[in-house]
């Protein structure tokens, strides 16, 4: 079975921006924990992110770490 779509978009947002290990896991928390505040993705109903909007929150995540 493969990774679920989002789990791979993130990995590869990590790959593109060079992310360490911890950082990507980290980024993967910072995403959860942006939908949960509300500030949510508009690839779907769920809030997830699209792959424009995930580098944007890349950008941020680097810029708080």
């Amino acid at each position: 079975m493969g990774k679920k779509r989002d789990t791979k978009q993130i990995d590869d947002i990590a790959t593109l921006f060079q992310m360490t290990e911890p950082q990507r896991r980290r980024f993967g928390e910072f995403i959860e924990e942006e939908k949960r505040k509300g500030n949510r993705g508009t690839l779907n109903r769920k809030g997830d992110f699209t792959y424009s909007e995930l580098k944007q929150k890349a950008k941020e995540f680097l810029d708080l770490y």
